[in-house]
């Protein structure tokens, strides 16, 4: 299976490919255009009008795949082949015409990045994006003296509580941390299993934060996704630490259970929306 870090860096790749294409393709037209012109060589220049129409179609499928359409930029290839089909008896004024036509090209393509943000990452089947993919991608190396077991048994706790089966959670971890006695992996995984398993009894029974919880150690800190909080703030019943706690288990054992379980890639695949949430915060 291909990393989630290199799927995302080759669709962003081909994105910026298809970016250069268009006043490549544009202008490139245009300068064709004119150098039939110069030389006199026989040709309609008219025809060269295709490097617009190609260009105005890689615009329109940019502006696509933005999770903010831009209509104007959509809506180009259709001018394009009016461009096209119009009649123009002077070379002179078709060649005037497409450099205007490509500098117009350009523009909404400048205008296109500005406004509406950058395209939207397509990804395979199977693989991670985003912040959630850097941050599993990250802590690879450090996954690998977890046994099969221990990675399968943080699958199974992550998805119990993702899907809010609190009650199974504190049995779910228990397995884990024995699953991971005498494997000589950080401690910070044995710690998620069980802040995963104190938090999901206080959420199960909707008890108030208490005053002393299980949290990481700051020699964990190099694994967890987010920066532990420098002191415990807590107002009106809710704590910066208990919650970071809480986030950085469930990304630790996501993290974990996806290098270390292949076979529970699907499963983890299914629920990366709410690691994803997690994550982003």
């Amino acid at each position: 299976m291909s990393s989630p870090v290199v799927t995302a860096n080759n669709t962003s790749q081909n994105t910026k490919s298809y970016e250069l294409a268009v006043p490549v393709l544009s202008f490139g037209g245009a300068a064709l255009a004119i150098f039939l012109w110069v030389s006199g060589l026989a040709g309609d220049v008219r025809y060269t009008i295709a490097g617009c129409l190609v260009a105005s179609c890689i615009l329109a499928y940019l502006a696509w795949i933005r999770p903010k359409k831009d209509i104007v930029a959509l809506t180009t290839p259709v001018y394009s082949i009016i461009f096209f089909a119009m009649p123009l008896d002077e070379p002179v004024a078709t060649i005037t015409l497409e450099l205007l036509y490509a500098v117009s090209l350009s523009i909404l393509l400048v205008r296109l990045k500005s406004r509406f943000g950058e395209a939207a990452v397509a990804r395979e089947e199977g693989t991670l994006s985003g912040p959630l993919a850097d941050y599993v991608d990250k802590i690879k190396p450090a996954c690998t003296a977890i046994p099969p077991a221990g990675a399968h048994r943080a699958a199974v706790t992550f998805l119990r509580y993702a899907s809010g089966e609190y009650g199974d959670v504190p049995d779910e971890a228990r397995d884990g941390v024995l699953a991971l006695d005498g494997s000589g992996c950080a401690p910070a995984f044995k710690t998620a299993f069980e802040i995963l398993a104190e938090q999901a009894v206080i959420t199960e029974k909707s008890q108030p934060v208490p005053e002393w919880y299980k949290q990481f150690a700051s020699a964990d800190e190099p694994l967890l996704a987010r920066p532990l909080p420098p002191q415990k703030k807590k107002t009106d019943g809710y704590d910066d630490g208990f919650d970071a706690a809480l986030d950085n288990a469930l990304l630790l054992l996501f993290a974990a259970a996806w290098n270390g379980s292949e076979a529970d890639r699907g499963y983890l695949f299914k629920a990366d929306a709410f690691a994803t949430r997690v994550i982003e915060g």
